[in-house]
């Protein structure tokens, strides 16, 4: 009688293990956490931020940017650029950059040079840009580039 108590004991565990653990998945949300403004590249040419523009794509490069944990990358190296709906650059948009907040702390942040990382650790790191002015529907417009520390 004992053995049969502790085995569907067990086989109740078992059955709601995967239960929980999809409960857990299911409540797993990720945290984004602003660190600062960036301003869309100029070059000669450009249209300046005008007062009703609309921000139609967010483009910067490298999408992937690879470092040696401990090598210090500032937001000022990247290529960010805005885009009108003709397909025209725009200068001075500010894009709001954001970092997964779990991941803030070994990206060692520093504002000294602009926007700097240090990445304390190996990995992959999501960078997201998002325009803070939006698109003709109203929209925000934004890309994501990846930080890979070795």
């Amino acid at each position: 009688m004992e053995s049969s108590l502790c085995s569907l004991a067990a086989t109740l565990l078992c059955l709601l293990a995967p239960i929980q653990c999809a409960a857990q998945v299911a409540d797993f949300k990720v945290a984004w956490t602003t660190i600062g403004v960036a301003l869309s590249a100029a070059a000669a040419g450009d249209a300046k931020m005008q007062p009703g523009a609309k921000v139609a794509r967010v483009d910067v490069q490298p999408e992937i940017l690879q470092l040696v944990s401990g090598k210090q990358v500032c937001i000022g190296e990247l290529r960010v650029q805005a885009f009108g709906a003709d397909g025209r650059q725009i200068a001075f948009v500010p894009l709001e950059m954001s970092v997964r907040q779990d991941q803030k702390p070994q990206l060692q942040i520093t504002h000294t040079k602009g926007i700097c990382m240090r990445p304390a650790r190996k990995g992959e790191y999501p960078i997201r840009f998002t325009s803070k002015v939006p698109a003709a529907d109203d929209t925000l417009r934004g890309a994501q580039i990846f930080l890979r520390v070795m």
